[in-house]
């Protein structure tokens, strides 16, 4: 196999959490293309997730040394980093990352992730001071209280220096040359200064001592573009003139990127997105060819699936779905991501609805109809099936060759289908009495009794004079008064004890109970049917076959 089959045979194994299977694929694929930071950039992923941060960090620095300005690098390095608990280091990755990519999703979840870890390490590191328990809300008044530390207050940058030590008590070491804070931490300690030699500070009306000089932040740029390669900061004006729908001044902006940088393929991919905005597919798809040749030869493929996406999306979009499907699964090949699958299942979509609106012909419907009934008239049901779903082909919205084609399938006894066809014909026209009766006849057929009476019933509701519905009934009814007089059907009353319905009656504590009293002494059921709630409930177990009442 090739680097490109071991990269999809890594990402393969990583999709499905395989991930020392992932280490092996990827490192296979780097063997065979070491100069390919994708490659590393993919094994360093998988080494994360099996927690070797080390090994994760490894690959991630060579992948950032391969493609110093491709952002997702720096997202690997900065979670190595986090992982091995190097916060600050992490965070310079992550900021590395944003200055290529200002709006990458994984760089801005990463910094804010390991800049949360970071201050959470950072209190309690606090917490773990010696310090912290001496210094907290209640020292100034510890302080105020004591006739040796009281008049310090009156000296401005004590003051100053007390509340930073509240404020982080780690910081208390650093301020012992003070003799003042010494002084206090003795005394807060329960340790007499005196008694040490005279080390203790007195306070004195002298000069304050001079606060020591802060360290002067590092100037910041006022506009983080500035900071960037001239290409790179081409490319982030283009994406702002793209995203105000700019899309000649963005173009415009590309070119000069790529002019500027015509190492990097992804300011062809961005010239791509224009062509793709402006609808210019012919355009769009010649400048996709040469992103991929152009990537290909510098080994992103990154890039090459893109640009094949975009180029697939041209093609959909001109309706040569076949082209389009082809070249999606291509892509994916590629570079996996879930971008480009759900704009391949979205093109499959289209491309079955089209296929659909295409087919479609009232006329050759009706024409398809009759031939089914034709058949149907010589009991060739499995053909009269047939031409009932070209009918529903050409036109799926007519509600009789649904049921049409339940009628050959109940003689098919396919009554499972039967119920699909009555149900879809009913979504269409709720009140065909037709498709009550055939669905009424497949539930009969299954021994459903209690379904088909209720079945029929809404039947004869749509259509009181339907006599299928009547005479389905009266047959239905029929069978549940023998099962409920006689020695019953076991087959029926198991099917119906599978029955969600017939199970939560039997299930209700309550149910049990009256059950029990029934059996028992028959002649209370009497009493107990004269609450509609039991009633009913009885009544659907009689009719599903569950319970006999006896002759």
């Amino acid at each position: 196999m090739d680097a490109n089959a071991w990269k999809a045979k890594g990402n393969e194994h990583f999709s499905a959490q395989r991930f020392p299977e992932a280490v092996e694929a990827f490192g296979k694929a780097i063997e065979l293309d070491g100069a390919n930071h994708v490659l590393f950039s993919n094994r360093s992923a998988a080494y994360a997730s099996l927690k070797n941060y080390e090994a994760a960090k490894a690959d991630a620095e060579k992948c950032v040394s391969l493609k110093p300005d491709w952002s997702k690098g720096y997202a690997r390095l900065g979670a190595a980093l986090h992982g091995l608990e190097m916060y600050e280091e992490a965070i310079g990755a992550y900021e590395q990352g944003l200055g290529l990519d200002a709006t990458n999703d994984t760089l801005l979840s990463g910094l804010k992730s390991v800049q949360d870890d970071a201050a959470a390490a950072k209190k309690s590191d606090e917490n773990a001071s010696p310090f912290s328990q001496m210094f907290n809300a209640s020292t100034m008044g510890k302080i105020a209280a004591n006739p040796k530390l009281s008049p310090f207050l009156g000296e401005p940058d004590y003051v100053q220096k007390i509340t930073t030590i509240v404020q982080n008590p780690a910081l208390a070491q650093a301020f012992m040359s003070d003799k003042r804070i010494m002084t206090t931490v003795l005394i807060l300690s329960g340790i007499d200064p005196d008694i040490l030699g005279g080390g203790g500070a007195k306070a004195e009306p002298a000069a304050p001592a001079p606060k020591p000089a802060a360290e002067k932040p590092k100037p910041k740029s006022a506009d983080p573009k500035k900071d960037l390669p001239p290409a790179m900061r081409l490319k982030e004006e283009g994406n702002a003139l793209y995203k105000a729908r700019d899309f000649e001044g963005a173009l415009a902006k590309y070119k000069a990127a790529f002019a500027e940088d015509p190492e990097n393929s992804t300011f062809l991919l961005n010239m791509t997105a224009v062509y793709f905005e402006q609808a210019s597919y012919e355009k769009c798809i010649a400048e996709c060819d040469l992103a991929v040749d152009h990537a290909r030869e510098r080994k992103d493929f990154t890039v090459v699936g893109k640009a094949m996406t975009r180029k697939a999306s041209c093609l959909q979009k001109q309706g040569q779905y076949e082209e389009a499907m082809a070249l999606f699964k291509k892509a994916l090949l590629e570079n996996r991501n879930a971008e480009t699958l759900s704009k391949m299942e979205a093109c499959e979509k289209e491309m079955r609805q089209k296929a659909e609106e295409a087919y479609f012909n009232p006329e050759l419907a009706v024409k398809a109809k009759d031939e089914g009934n034709a058949f149907f008239k010589e009991d060739k049901f499995p053909e009269a099936v047939k031409c009932y779903d070209e009918a529903i082909k050409r036109n799926p919205k007519e509600h009789t060759f649904y049921s049409n084609r339940a009628a050959a399938l109940l003689k098919l006894c396919a009554y499972e289908d039967v119920i699909r066809d009555c149900d879809k014909c009913l979504d269409i026209k709720p009140d065909f009495a037709k498709a009550f009766a055939r669905k009424g006849h497949a539930y009969f057929w299954t021994k459903q009794y209690s379904k088909a009476v209720e079945t029929y019933s809404d039947g004869l509701k749509a259509d009181p004079a339907s006599t299928e519905c009547k005479e389905g009934y009266a047959r239905a009814m029929a069978k549940i008064q023998e099962m409920a007089t006689g020695e019953g059907d076991a087959e029926a009353a198991q099917r119906a004890m599978a029955d969600p319905e017939i199970q939560g009656i039997l299930q209700d504590s309550y149910m049990q109970m009256v059950l029990g009293e029934m059996q028992k002494d028959p002649k209370r059921i009497n009493e107990y049917m004269k609450d509609p709630g039991i009633s009913a409930k009885v009544n659907k177990l009689i009719m599903a076959g569950v319970l006999r009442v006896g002759k």
